[in-house]
C-alpha cells in the first residue's frame, strides 16, 4: 500500500503550522523523500518516523526551500548509524551542486551517497518504477511520477 506523509507543504516562507517542502513516499520497502526543505529532520521526529529508513531522495529543483534540509539530514543519518547507499536524484546540475554541498558541510563519507541527474525513467523494481519530466521553472526542475 502506498503511504504519503506530508512533512512540509509550505512555500518559501514557512509558517507556525507548515514547514518547507518535504514529502515521504513509502511503498514496497522504499522510503522516498521528495524534497528536503529546512526543518525536515524535525518533521521526521514530530511524525515519529525514522529517517534512517530513507532509501532515496528526489530533488525537484535547487531552490532553498526545497533543499536546505539536506545537510542536516545527512548529518543526522551519519550520527544515527545509517549504513546503506543513499540515492539522490535531481535535475541537471544536481551532481555538481551536491558535490559542493557535501564539501561545504564537511561530509566525511560515513556512508555511500550516489547522485544522479535524471530526465526519464530512472528506477524500476518488479512492483513499480519512477520517472521524471522536465518542468518549466526559473531553474532546472523535475516532476516525478
Amino acid at each position: 500500500m502506498i503511504k504519503l506523509t506530508f512533512l512540509g507543504t509550505s512555500a518559501s516562507i514557512p509558517s507556525a503550522e507548515r514547514n518547507h517542502t518535504a514529502i515521504l513516499l513509502t511503498y514496497y520497502g522504499e522510503n522516498i523523500l521528495v524534497d528536503c526543505g529546512e526543518g525536515t529532520q524535525r518533521q521526521f521526529r514530530k511524525a515519529r518516523l525514522n529517517p534512517c529508513k530513507i532509501t532515496r531522495i528526489l530533488i525537484t529543483h535547487w531552490h532553498a526551500d526545497h533543499i536546505l534540509g539536506i545537510p542536516g539530514l545527512l548529518k543526522t543519518l551519519a550520527l544515527s548509524g545509517y549504513n546503506k547507499t543513499l540515492f539522490i536524484y535531481g535535475p541537471k546540475g544536481t551532481k555538481i551542486l551536491m558535490k559542493t554541498l557535501l564539501k561545504l558541510f564537511a561530509f566525511k563519507g560515513e556512508y555511500n551517497i550516489k547522485v544522479e541527474e535524471v530526465n526519464e525513467k530512472f528506477f524500476e523494481t518488479k512492483d513499480f518504477y519512477l520517472k521524471t519530466k522536465k518542468m518549466t521553472h526559473r531553474v532546472p526542475c523535475n516532476a516525478y511520477a
